[in-house]
């Protein structure tokens, strides 16, 4: 009953604000409607609260990114249990660094009722890909290349319309990341010989940055020379001059800003949370295909030699990797095969 009663002074507490007119005695009472959910008494109900403390307790962080919480208090909740011990209730945990009511009651709720699920709707392809495009425009395409470039490498995955994954790569620049600030010839030499190693393919697919802020300004320069020096690359090497425009108006598509991490379910309370959960699910898919189970048919094929290159990788590393794998599915499912159904991927 504590905990009920303080989450229930946390949403009263966000649905109301108290304010004096001055030069009166009147008071009035302003509605907030950017929390308006009510709080189910059920979900603390003893049964409820051992179910939550039992995952809690016995899972690592990757088992806890399936539910509603960012990486980093995942990783929070895993360094303070292991420091001070299994947690003994609920109250225990807003007691840890970084932990409070609204962020802890989402999880709950996901560890009990699951994610909750975007109502379907038809997605507008003119609203997330640059440029706007239709599906009739991609029918015959046979393949296409997902290029991500991260902080510390360049990685690419080149995929067939029956979304097997025929190359994944990546080349690594993290020795290199003093030249790469804002010095133009570095950053060519750098990424010249990386863009000559990418397969050819009928679509070539990238995503905006989505780091904001002054601190990343470098970052987001870096990254958008490097962009520019690639596709420019890819445009010259697959068509003459005369018509490089609409090379690249035809064959290049770059996804706006948070539209995958949107599609993938990556998004948990306005943060990105990592892409280890997702890809990891596809890995687990392809491997039971490959050992002939066949509960249900994967997403994505990928080869077993391609699945140990991606487990063999740094966290760090494996994070980067995976994204070229997303936005190439992303682009094979949504625009080539026209999966309009496809909104947000609900990790299970």
């Amino acid at each position: 009953m504590v905990l009920i009663k303080l989450f229930r002074t946390l949403i009263k507490t966000q649905k109301m604000q108290i304010y004096k007119h001055w030069g009166s005695s009147v008071v009035g009472c302003k509605m907030n409607s950017t929390y308006n959910e009510a709080i189910d008494e059920d979900l603390f109900s003893l049964e409820n609260k051992e179910k939550i403390l039992k995952v809690i307790n016995s899972k690592n962080v990757e088992d806890l990114l399936q539910y509603s919480i960012t990486k980093k208090r995942a990783q929070t909740l895993e360094s303070h249990r292991a420091d001070s011990g299994p947690y003994k209730s609920l109250e225990e945990l807003l007691q840890v660094k970084g932990m409070n009511n609204k962020c802890l009651y989402k999880f709950y709720k996901s560890i009990i009722y699951g994610k909750k699920r975007s109502e379907s709707k038809k997605i507008t392809r003119g609203l997330f890909l640059t440029p706007k495009t239709t599906g009739d425009e991609h029918k015959d395409v046979n393949t296409v290349l997902g290029i991500y470039i991260g902080p510390d490498m360049i990685s690419w995955l080149l995929l067939n319309r029956d979304c097997e994954v025929l190359k994944w790569s990546y080349k690594s620049f993290s020795q290199e990341k003093d030249k790469l600030k804002l010095n133009l010839h570095s950053l060519l030499q750098m990424t010249l010989p990386i863009a000559a190693q990418l397969p050819k393919a009928d679509r070539y697919i990238m995503q905006e940055t989505n780091k904001v802020g002054r601190k990343f300004y470098q970052a987001n320069v870096r990254e958008c020379v490097i962009n520019a020096i690639i596709l420019s690359y890819l445009t010259t090497l697959n068509c003459r001059f005369d018509n490089s425009a609409e090379f690249a108006m035809n064959n290049i598509f770059i996804f706006r800003q948070r539209t995958l991490q949107k599609i993938y379910g990556l998004m948990v309370d306005h943060e990105i949370i990592s892409t280890q959960y997702v890809v990891q699910k596809f890995l687990q898919e392809s491997d039971k295909v490959t050992k002939g189970v066949e509960e249900h048919l994967p997403s994505v094929l990928i080869r077993t030699e391609l699945r140990k290159m991606y487990n063999a990788q740094s966290p760090i590393y494996q994070e980067q990797i995976s994204w070229s794998l997303l936005i190439a599915l992303a682009f094979m499912e949504l625009i080539v095969h026209q999966r309009t159904d496809m909104i947000v991927r609900n990790a299970k």
